[in-house]
C-alpha cells in the first residue's frame, strides 16, 4: 500500500487561475481537492449475496480444468441458477450491479441495511456480506534484492523476465511512460485483451501492456438504485483504463519497468516482463477506492486471462480468518466470512501467483491516537489469504531530496539541479513529484524582496514567486505571494548559512529554501532571463542514506534492509503466519522526512496523488515491496516454467535472507514482523528444493489443543539427487513445549520427469502449553548448495486488551440517513485478538444514534445515543451510526480498555440545484452546449468548511486539465435514452454556485440530467436533486468584462476596454461559448493542445455592423475556451461599437460591444 501521512485525513487547496479564468467565472468558481479518505470501511447499501452452489474454482483442480467443456457447463448450470435469484431480486426492486461465478457463487447488490433479511430469505441465498471500500496500501530496491543475481541467471537484465505476464490491480498505466515501451516485445498471442470502450486496446495497450481492463464503470454505477435511469444515483467517471491516480503506474515500473532515467536510472524487477492493465480505481475524489465486487471481477480475469502473476496493492482491515466460513462469523455453513479474501485464495490455489501489499498500520505514524508500537495483528485483506504473498516493506539504501532547477538548456550547469530543502505547505499538485512554472523575483514588482509587505494584485499569477528570507515570518511571505496569485515560492536564505525548512501550512503550491549563494546565482540569471520556467521537483537529488542520516542528524541512524516501522505486522486474524516477507518499499516518513523509492508516475492529472511533470517522483509504502516481488516471482517462474504457484511461494519464501534483524528504531524483529525474512530474488530463482506450504502456522494455543501437527511437502526439483539435514531454530526456547521434525535428514532423487520426488516432513507442536507470548522460529532443510528456511509460529494469548485502535470511522450524510459504520479493534500484547472487550460509544442526545451491525454482537441498549458493543472472534466492535435531524459536526466519543478516540460525524444539508439554473456562462441563458462553460446555480452545492477562499467565497481550479472533483464537488451529466452517464471538469466552486464545462460526449443531445454530487471520498456520496439541461450544439455567445463589453485581448494581450480601445486595421482575441464541435477535439476539462482545434462550422462576426470572416476560430491553444481571432474593420466608427458572432445557424446576443478607435 502506498504509504500516505494519515489515517484519514483531506487537505484543501485553492490556487488562482489565470486572467481568462477570472473573466469567464462571471460569480462562479474553479479548485484542487487532495483527499485522503478513511477507505476500507463498509459501503452503505452495498452487499455480496454469496449464493448455495460452490463456485467453479471448488470443482475443478486447476486453471486449465476451469477452462474445460465440463467447468464450462457446471458454469452455465450455476449462472443459470444466479438468474432466478437476480429475477428475484428485480421483482423486489433491488438493484444488482454484477455477478461471479468462477472464484465465488456471488451477485453484487444495492439495497438498503433494513432489507438484509429480506435478501437472506431469497431461495438460493446463503449468506449476506456487507461490501467494504479498499484504500491504497526503484533503481536501489532492485539491487538491495538481488535482482542482478537473478538477471544474471536468465541472461541478463536484456531477458529478465521475457515472456511472463504480471497483472497490475490498480489504478491503471500511463501507456506513454517511457518506462513501458520495449520495441523489442512483440504481442503475444491471444492478447491484447480489453473489455469496456471498444478503443481501449487500441489506445491502452502496447508491446509491453498487454491487457487493459477498467472496472470503473461498475464502480460508478455502484450506487444506482434504477439501471433504466441511473441520473440520481450515478458516479460517472473516465471509464478507460488511463491512470488518474499515479499509484498504478509506480506499481507497474516497480514489477517491470524498462530501464529508464529521471533524477536516476531505473528499473523493474522483472524489465522483460509483459504487464496486464487492470484498473480498479477511478478518477480522485470520484470513484477512488475499489469494492468487494470490482477487486473480485478483476483477480477471476487475471486468472482467465492466464497471467502468471499479479499483484494488488489496496487492502482493508483483515476483518475475519480468510479462510473462515460460516459459524465463525455468524453466517451459513460453508459460506466464505471474506469473500475478497476467499476469491484471491482460490485464484492463488488455481495456479496464479499473487502479491499483496501487507499494510502500512504496524505504526500510528502521526500519533493520532498515540497508540503502542508496535501494532500486531494489522495485516490487511487479501493479503491475509494463506496463498497470497503478505508482502512487507524494509527500508532502502537512499533518499530523493528536493531540487530547484531552470528547465532552459542552455542555463548555467549550477542552476539545473540546485539543492533545496522542502517546507511544510499544503504541496500540490503532488508532493511526490516534480511541479513548474516561470519563476518572478518579487525585486522586479516594487518589493524590496522580502515579501513582508502585500503584492500587486494578479503580479504572480500562475507563478513561483523567489523570495529573501528575513524580517517577517514565513507565513506572512508566503501568504503575500499566494494572494499575488504564486502557485509555488522559493525562499532562499539572507546569509551563508545552511537552508533550514520553511514552515507556511498554509500556503498551498511547492516550498522550498535554498542557500544564499544559489538564490543570488537565481536571483541574477532571471534578471536577464525574465520569467525563466522552473522546476521544483520533490525527488530531484539522490542522496545516500548515511549522508542523510548525518544531515538531518537522525539517531539510531536509518540502514538499509531494516524493518519499515509502518509495514503491517502479523499474525492474520485466525494465527497465521503473515506477512509472508518483505521487501523494498522505502522509509517511514516519521523519521526520514524525504522518501525512498524511485518510482515512474503519471503525467496525465494534476490532482492525482503520484503526478508528476517529468514523470517521477519519490514514494515509499507496502504498494510497492508487493510488486517488486511480483516482479522477482515472474523471474522465478521464467527461470523455473513448470513450478506451480505454490512452489514459486516457496521459492520466494524459504530462500528469503535472513539480514533483516532490527526496525528502522533499533528494535529486534522476528516472523511475527517480517514473516520468512527479506526477498532475495537471486537465491529464489535458483531454488530447486521446495516446501509445501512455505510456512507452518500453529495458530493461537489454549489449554487441550496439543500436540497439533502439521505436515510439510518437500520436493526436489532439481535434476540431482540431494540429501537434506534438518533442524528446528527456535527464535526463543519456552519450557515444556517443542517443535519437532519426524526426521533429521531427507533424501531425494533428482527429478527426471513431468513428476519430481517428494516426502512428507511431519513437523509437531507438543508439550504444555506455555506462558503467554509470541513464539517463532524456522525449519531449516540444508545440503550443499541447498539452504531453505520454513517460518513457524504459535501464539498463546494473553487475554488482555493492550493494542485498542479504530479501523474505520468516516461518518457523513444527511440528516436522518445512515451515516457509516465504526469499527473498533482489540487484540493483546502479542495480537491475539481479545473477544468480549466491551466498547462503549457515545454522541449528545438527539445529534446521532447507533445500531447493531447484523452478524455482531448485540449492541446495548439499542437505537440510543450511547451503547455498549462487546469485539466478536475476532477482537472488532462494531457500531451503525444514524444521523441525527440536524446539520453539524456532533462528535462520536469511543471508549474501550481506558483509551478513548473521538470520530466527527458531518451531517450536511442536502444540495440543491434550483430550477432554469444551469446556464451559459456567457449569455447565461437556459440553453448550453457541449464544450462550453456553465454555471450551475442553487444552494448548499458544496460543504461550505471546503472552501479555502473565504475572503473571495469561491474557490479556482488552477491545473489542466479540469479537475473532475473540486472542494469534494463533482457533476454528472445523464442521458438514459442514449447510455451516456458523463462527469463535467469542475472549473469552480461555492456553496451558491458551482462551474463545469459541458462535456464533448454530449454532442447531439437535446437534454440531460444534471446533479451535483459532495464528498465521496469523505464517506457516503450526498446527492442533489436532479435537473434537466436543455443542449444545443450552437449557443454562441461573447464572455464579457465591465458590463456589457466583449472579452478580448489586444496584440500585445491587454485586456480591450474603454480605456484601452481595439485598433481600427488591427487584430483582436475574443473569448465565447457555444462555438460548436471542432476538429481534434481534446479530452473533457483539458485545453487544446494547438490551432488545428477549430470549428466545424465557419464562424462569421459582426463588428459595428460590418461582417467579418475571423482569422482563426477554435479552442484557444492552451486554454479550454473558445478564441476568435478577427481585424477589427477599417471603415467602422469609433466608440462602443456592437459585436456579434454567427455560427451553426445561432447568432450570439445582441447589446455586447467592443470599444473601438
Amino acid at each position: 500500500m502506498f504509504k500516505k501521512p494519515a489515517r484519514c485525513y483531506h487537505r484543501r487547496t485553492t490556487m488562482f487561475a489565470g486572467l481568462f479564468a477570472r473573466r469567464i467565472v462571471q460569480g462562479a468558481i474553479p479548485f484542487i481537492l487532495i483527499v485522503s479518505g478513511c477507505y476500507a470501511q463498509f459501503v452503505p447499501g452495498r452487499y455480496t449475496l454469496l449464493l448455495d452452489d460452490p463456485p467453479v474454482a471448488a470443482r475443478f483442480a486447476g486453471r486449465a480444468e476451469m477452462q474445460s467443456a465440463s467447468a464450462s457447463a457446471y458454469r452455465n448450470q450455476i449462472e443459470t441458477r444466479q438468474q432466478r435469484v437476480i429475477s428475484d431480486l428485480a421483482a423486489r426492486r433491488i438493484q444488482v450491479t454484477g455477478a461471479v461465478s468462477d472464484l465465488l457463487n456471488a451477485v453484487f447488490v444495492t439495497a438498503p441495511a433494513d432489507r438484509v433479511s429480506e435478501m437472506l430469505a431469497i431461495p438460493g441465498v446463503a449468506a449476506v456480506r456487507p461490501m467494504r471500500r479498499y484504500k491504497p496500501t526503484l533503481n536501489r530496491a532492485t539491487q538491495l534484492m538481488r535482482a542482478p543475481v537473478a538477471w544474471d541467471a536468465l541472461g541478463g537484465q536484456s531477458n529478465a523476465g521475457k515472456g511472463m505476464k504480471i497483472a497490475i490491480l490498480d489504478s491503471g498505466i500511463e501507456l506513454t511512460h517511457p518506462a513501458f515501451q520495449d520495441s523489442s516485445l512483440s504481442m503475444p498471442a491471444g492478447f491484447p485483451k480489453c473489455s469496456g470502450f471498444s478503443d481501449d486496446c487500441k489506445n491502452f495497450t502496447n508491446s509491453k501492456v498487454i491487457v487493459a481492463r477498467s472496472y470503473v464503470r461498475q464502480l460508478a454505477m455502484a450506487n444506482v438504485v434504477d439501471r433504466s435511469n441511473p441520473a440520481a444515483q450515478s458516479q460517472p467517471d473516465d471509464y478507460t483504463p488511463r491512470d488518474r491516480l499515479g499509484h498504478g503506474t509506480a506499481v507497474a515500473s516497480a514489477a517491470a519497468a524498462n530501464q529508464n532515467s529521471g533524477t536516476v536510472a531505473m528499473t523493474g524487477m522483472a524489465p522483460k516482463a509483459y504487464l496486464g492493465n487492470y484498473k480498479i480505481v477511478g478518477t480522485p475524489g470520484v470513484n477512488d477506492g475499489p469494492t468487494d465486487d470490482v477487486m473480485i471481477q478483476a483477480i477471476q480475469d487475471a486468472l482467465s486471462d492466464g497471467m502468471d502473476v499479479a499483484s494488488i496493492s489496496w487492502g482493508g482491515p483483515a476483518l475475519t480468518g480468510a479462510v473462515d466460513t460460516g459459524s465463525a462469523c455468524g453466517i451459513a455453513t460453508g459460506q466464505p466470512c471474506d469473500p475478497v479474501a476467499y476469491a484471491f485464495e482460490k485464484a492463488a490455489q488455481k495456479g496464479l501467483v499473487i502479491t499483496a501489499a501487507a499494510g502500512n498500520n504496524g505504526s500510528d505514524p502521526n500519533l493520532i491516537y498515540q497508540e503502542p508500537y508496535p501494532y500486531f495483528n494489522s495485516i490487511s485483506s487479501p493479503s491475509s489469504a494463506p496463498s497470497v504473498l503478505a508482502v512487507g516493506a524494509t527500508t532502502t539504501s537512499h533518499v530523493l531530496t528536493p531540487s530547484v532547477g531552470v528547465n532552459a538548456s542552455d542555463a548555467p550547469a549550477n542552476l539545473q539541479r540546485i539543492s533545496a530543502v522542502a517546507g511544510d505547505s499544503v504541496f500540490t499538485p503532488s508532493a511526490q513529484g516534480a511541479n513548474r512554472a516561470p519563476l518572478v523575483d518579487i525585486t522586479q514588482l516594487s518589493n524590496d524582496g522580502l515579501a513582508c509587505t502585500s503584492l500587486p494584485a494578479g503580479s504572480l499569477t500562475g507563478s513561483f514567486a523567489l523570495i529573501l528570507r528575513g524580517t517577517c515570518t514565513f507565513t506572512t511571505k508566503t501568504s503575500n505571494a499566494q494572494a499575488a496569485g504564486a502557485v509555488g515560492a522559493i525562499l532562499y536564505m539572507a546569509d551563508s548559512s545552511a537552508p533550514i525548512s520553511p514552515s507556511a501550512q498554509d500556503f498551498v503550491g511547492p516550498l522550498v529554501m535554498i542557500s544564499n549563494s544559489d538564490g543570488l546565482a537565481l536571483k541574477s540569471y532571471i534578471a536577464t532571463h525574465p520569467r525563466q520556467v522552473v522546476t521544483i521537483d520533490s525527488a530531484g537529488i539522490e542522496m545516500e542514506l548515511s549522508d542523510y542520516n548525518a544531515l538531518e542528524k537522525i539517531s539510531p541512524p536509518i540502514a538499509a534492509n531494516q524493518l519499515a516501522s509502518y509495514s503491517s505486522f502479523g499474525p492474520s486474524p485466525d494465527g497465521a503466519v503473515k506477512p509472508d516477507l518483505v521487501a523494498t518499499g522505502g522509509l517511514d516518513s516519521t523519521i526520514a522526512f524525504s522518501p525512498g523509492l524511485y518510482l515512474a508516475v503519471q503525467t496525465y492529472d494534476p490532482n492525482g496523488f503520484l503526478y508528476s511533470v517529468n514523470g517521477y517522483a519519490a514514494a515509499d509504502g507496502t504498494s510497492f515491496a508487493a510488486p517488486i516481488t511480483a516482479g522477482a516471482a515472474a523471474l522465478v517462474k521464467q527461470a523455473h516454467p513448470s513450478y506451480t504457484a505454490s512452489q514459486i511461494r516457496s521459492a520466494l519464501m524459504n530462500s528469503a535472507a535472513q539480514d533483516t534483524t532490527t526496525d528502522d528504531q533499533g528494535n529486534p524483529v522476528d516472523v511475527e514482523w517480517l514473516g520468512a525474512g527479506r526477498l532475495d530474488a537471486g537465491a529464489a530463482a535458483a531454488v530447486t528444493v521446495t516446501s509445501e506450504p512455505a510456512s507452518v502456522s500453529f495458530g493461537y494455543l489454549k489449554a487441550g489443543v496439543l500436540p497439533i501437527n502439521k505436515s510439510l511437502t518437500i520436493t526436489n526439483r532439481g535434476t540431482s539427487s540431494v540429501t537434506l539435514a534438518v533442524a528446528v531454530a527456535p527464535n526463543s526456547t519456552p519450557s515444556g513445549i517443542t517443535v519437532a521434525a519426524d526426521k533429521q535428514t531427507v533424501t531425494l532423487a533428482g527429478c527426471t520427469s513431468a513428476t519430481c520426488p517428494t516426502t512428507t516432513l511431519a513437523i509437531t507442536l507438543s508439550g504444555s502449553v506455555p506462558p503467554s507470548g509470541a513464539y517463532s522460529g524456522g525449519i531449516t532443510l540444508k545440503a550443499t548448495g541447498v539452504s531453505l528456511r520454513i517460518p513457524y509460529l504459535f501464539i498463546v494469548p494473553a487475554g488482555v486488551p493492550s493494542t485498542v485502535f479504530p479501523l474505520f470511522g468516516s461518518l457523513q450524510g444527511t440528516p436522518g440517513t445512515q451515516g457509516g459504520t465504526i469499527a473498533i479493534q482489540s487484540v493483546d500484547v502479542y495480537g491475539a485478538p481479545v473477544s468480549g472487550t466491551p466498547v462503549t460509544f457515545t454522541a449528545s442526545r438527539n445529534a446521532l444514534t447507533f445500531q447493531s451491525v447484523k452478524g455482531e454482537p448485540q449492541c446495548t441498549p439499542e437505537n440510543s445515543s450511547s451503547v455498549t458493543c462487546a469485539t466478536d472472534n475476532y477482537g472488532v466492535a462494531y457500531t451503525s451510526v444514524m444521523l441525527g435531524p440536524n446539520t453539524g459536526t456532533p462528535t462520536v466519543t469511543a471508549r474501550a480498555a481506558g483509551n478513548t478516540f473521538s470520530f466527527n460525524a458531518f451531517i450536511l444539508p442536502k444540495p440543491a440545484i434550483a430550477d432554469g439554473q444551469i446556464l451559459d456562462n456567457a449569455s447565461f441563458q437556459s440553453t448550453v452546449a457541449p464544450g462550453s462553460i456553465i454555471a450551475i446555480k442553487g444552494s448548499n452545492l458544496m460543504d461550505q468548511d471546503l472552501l479555502m477562499n473565504s475572503a473571495q467565497g469561491y474557490d479556482l481550479a488552477s491545473t489542466s486539465p479540469y479537475p473532475l472533483v473540486l472542494d469534494g464537488v463533482n457533476v454528472s451529466f445523464d442521458v438514459p435514452a442514449a447510455g451516456i452517464s458523463v462527469p463535467a471538469p469542475v472549473v469552480a466552486a461555492s456553496a451558491g454556485q458551482i462551474n463545469v464545462q459541458v462535456p464533448w460526449t454530449l454532442k447531439g443531445q437535446k437534454s440531460a440530467q444534471v446533479k451535483v454530487t459532495l464528498d465521496q471520498s469523505f464517506g457516503t456520496s450526498i446527492y442533489s436533486n436532479v435537473v434537466t439541461a436543455s443542449l444545443a450544439d450552437y449557443t454562441p455567445a461573447f464572455f464579457t468584462n465591465s458590463g456589457n463589453v466583449a472579452d478580448a485581448l489586444d496584440t500585445n494581450f491587454k485586456v480591450i476596454t474603454s480605456s484601452n480601445p481595439a485598433v481600427r486595421g488591427q487584430f483582436i482575441s475574443l473569448f465565447a461559448n457555444g462555438l460548436g464541435p471542432v476538429s481534434n477535439t481534446p479530452a473533457d476539462g483539458a485545453p487544446a493542445s494547438g490551432t488545428s482545434s477549430t470549428t466545424t462550422a465557419a464562424c462569421s462576426v459582426s463588428i459595428g455592423g460590418q461582417q467579418v470572416t475571423p482569422q482563426f476560430c477554435g479552442l484557444a491553444p492552451g486554454f479550454v475556451v473558445y478564441q476568435v481571432n478577427v481585424q477589427i474593420p477599417a471603415g467602422i466608427g469609433t466608440g462602443n461599437q456592437p459585436i456579434t458572432i454567427s455560427v451553426g445557424g445561432q447568432t450570439s446576443p445582441s447589446g455586447i460591444v467592443i470599444p473601438v478607435q
